[in-house]
């Protein structure tokens, strides 16, 4: 189901005609009520950001609603060159490269770990596919961490210069450079330049937004929820009857029950481990 032919369903529905601001308000609300009831795994994001050594706060995405996984791992990246079939390569800088970590580029072997550094000198544990040359990236485990709050931040690292990798973040709120933002407050304070990947759940763009085009996934694949919760809104704005505004608060909530067991039933499970959803027969 496209905007129009939402628009066209719900004033059918009605038996009314509603200006389209109002109209665009109803299915705003109805999204927003949808959007914060169930946790579909359509609306998840993966977005890579880099720790500010020093710096304690990590920004949120403008269109972040909650936090799925938060996760850091060290990576750096330097020129190198190295000859096809060696296990060595020589780095222009050997600046955060440790034992451990994946090393990716042209002519490195996939898989390919580090086993030691001896000044620019990177030994790897398997042998070079091909001539190593141009920008090789050093990449290390992800660690992720642990969802806390502000308040246990603020005891167990006091101190904002106590640096060191982090293992704890924490929704600190906006801040005043970006007052309309929320910032996420990391413990410890970083002490180098590590990445970090935010998993999280977003407000999709409203398929009242003309950059929309008038299509979305939640009119796309249930529409059903989208259009009863408009309904739903637009009943209160005609202050229907006790009747009808009960009836379409029921197709809701009926709507809402089957999105849920999408969202979050069966997009988190599989039969190999959960077994298949079963029905008792009558």
């Amino acid at each position: 189901m496209n905007y129009a032919e939402l628009v066209t369903a719900v004033q059918d529905y009605c038996e009314n005609n509603f200006p389209t601001v109002d109209m665009d308000v109803f299915i705003r609300q109805a999204e927003q009520r949808i959007y914060n009831t169930v946790q579909i795994a359509n609306l998840r994001k993966n977005v890579v950001g880099v720790l500010t050594p020093g710096n304690r706060f990590l920004q949120c995405p403008n269109d972040f609603l909650s936090a799925y996984s938060l996760a850091v791992y060290p990576s750096s990246t330097t020129t190198a060159t190295g000859a096809l079939g060696a296990l060595t390569i020589t780095v222009a800088s050997n600046t955060g490269i440790v034992a451990g970590q994946y090393a990716t580029g042209t002519g490195i072997a996939p898989n390919a770990t580090v086993v030691s550094v001896v000044g620019t000198t990177i030994t790897l544990s398997v042998a070079n596919t091909a001539i190593v040359t141009g920008s090789i990236v050093f990449e290390g485990e992800y660690s992720f961490l642990l969802d806390k709050d502000v308040n246990f931040l603020r005891e167990a690292y006091p101190n904002q210069a106590q640096v060191a990798k982090p293992k704890y973040y924490a929704i600190y709120g906006p801040q005043s450079l970006t007052p309309t933002e929320l910032t996420f407050m990391l413990g410890p304070t970083p002490d180098a330049s590590y990445y970090a990947e935010l998993h999280y759940y977003y407000y999709p763009i409203s398929i009242t937004d003309p950059a929309s085009l008038g299509v979305t996934w939640l009119g796309d694949n249930f529409d059903s929820a989208l259009l009863n919760g408009t309904l739903m809104e637009a009943a209160t704005y005609m202050k229907a009857s006790a009747e009808d505004a009960a009836l379409y608060e029921k197709r809701y909530i009926q709507s809402i029950a089957l999105l849920k067991n999408l969202g979050d039933g069966k997009q988190r499970m599989d039969a190999y481990r959960d077994g298949q959803v079963r029905v008792k027969v009558s």
